[in-house]
């Protein structure tokens, strides 16, 4: 026989109510902590961090600068050798094989919405450098916005906004970092919108670029944008 029921009390009701809000609330701080910032603190300056393949001697220093003071944005940008000094080109004349020829410059950008990663890898290369990361930080929230030149039906901007998903993007743990794509078909835009990120985390654009790469759809111009109100992955782009 089935006794008689106990429903639970309006204080009951309440308390159960304020746990669950609660617990909402804090897994959706815990993993969209963009949504609950109102402002991004854009430092005074970018560091932009280039992992040079080839920089061995100060001969590859110069045709490195050489190659990066050809983009107005970074003609009068404080450049800048991790590892300290480099050999000179008769030091490196006579010096015997080394363990590593790469090295890492360090680049200060006062402008971020002017870095473009497509400028910079192909400026490199049309000097015969390559840059195999291209790494910044320092904001807690940012996109990217691509402008491809090819996407002429619905499956192109599905490949795009797929790119999440896509297994071979997420190998060897590329892109953590990224939340959602949204692409316009009319416009040629693909907007990256980034997770939130910790201060001294750093991101590497190759990372993406090699991702567009795979899904056939290289971008011409891959640029940051930090604006300072937030806007939501899939927002209106002002």
């Amino acid at each position: 026989m089935i006794g008689k029921i106990k429903l639970a009390t309006t204080p009951q009701i309440l308390a159960m109510a304020i746990a669950w809000l609660a617990a909402c609330m804090g897994i959706d701080f815990t993993f969209n902590r963009h949504l609950w910032t109102t402002k991004v603190e854009v430092p005074p300056t970018t560091s932009l961090a280039l992992r040079i393949n080839h920089l061995c001697c100060t001969g590859c220093l110069d045709d490195v600068k050489k190659a990066l003071q050809t983009l107005p944005w970074l003609k009068d940008a404080a450049m800048s050798v991790r590892e300290g000094s480099l050999k000179t080109q008769e030091e490196a004349e006579v010096a015997g094989p080394a363990a590593d020829y790469g090295g890492w410059l360090d680049i200060d950008v006062k402008d971020p919405g002017q870095i473009d990663f497509v400028a910079i890898d192909r400026a490199l290369r049309d000097e015969g450098m390559v840059a195999s990361q291209m790494q910044f930080g320092g904001f807690r929230h940012f996109r990217f916005e691509a402008q491809v030149r090819h996407m002429c039906c619905g499956m192109c901007k599905d490949a795009c906004e797929r790119m999440p998903e896509l297994a071979k993007t997420r190998q060897a743990g590329r892109l953590k970092w990224l939340d959602s794509v949204v692409a316009d078909r009319a416009t040629g835009k693909v907007t990256i919108h980034a997770r939130y990120l910790e201060p001294t985390e750093r991101i590497d654009a190759t990372e993406l670029l090699a991702a567009m790469d795979e899904i056939g759809l290289p971008p011409f111009s891959l640029r940051i944008v930090v604006s300072s109100e937030e806007q939501s992955p899939g927002a209106p782009i002002r």
